[in-house]
């Protein structure tokens, strides 16, 4: 398993610096601003993303899952307080009995497959939104879905115990970068 030191070493250090984006957000925001992140840190997914790779798309997606069950914390973020991070600061903030949501979760996966992606791997992939409440439309969890609308999707979402665990939900809004 790839070491957290050895993938610290290798991104831009954490600063521990907090920018509020707007006091009152609503879920379009963090959508949006969860998609500006992702492109703001591509180049910081590149010089880790090789590390993660295991030879074909499943194993390697499972391989990022395991490194965040072992390496990274969860919980789940306040609706008045909803943040998204560089990579350095997800797994920094984990070694600081901080914590990760979601967000967090699926911004480091999908940092890595569009990092394997640009550099000519054949992986389809998209930001999952999805809504469990019955009687709701808004989406309230995020992951990331290898081969979205394909009978063999694969879903990274390391906020569930199993790697591929496919839970039904109501609706979904699925975002591609």
């Amino acid at each position: 398993m790839v070491n957290k030191f050895f993938v610290l070493g290798k991104l831009t250090p954490y600063k521990a610096i907090k920018t509020q984006i707007t006091d009152d957000q609503d879920t379009t925001d963090i959508i949006n601003e969860l998609l500006k992140t992702h492109k703001k840190y591509r180049s910081e997914y590149d010089k880790i993303s090789g590390y993660f790779w295991r030879g074909n798309i499943k194993s390697s997606c499972k391989y990022i899952f395991d490194f965040l069950k072992n390496n990274v914390k969860y919980r789940i973020e306040p609706d008045s307080v909803q943040t998204v991070k560089s990579p350095a600061a997800i797994i920094s903030t984990a070694l600081t009995n901080g914590y990760n949501d979601c967000k967090h979760y699926s911004l480091f996966f999908a940092g890595i497959c569009d990092s394997w992606k640009r550099s000519g791997k054949p992986i389809n992939w998209t930001y999952r939104f999805a809504n469990y409440r019955p009687g709701k439309k808004t989406p309230h969890h995020v992951f990331v879905v290898i081969n979205p609308g394909y009978y063999n999707e694969i879903w990274c979402d390391a906020v569930l115990p199993v790697f591929d665990e496919k839970r039904e939900f109501v609706n979904k809004i699925d975002k591609k970068i």
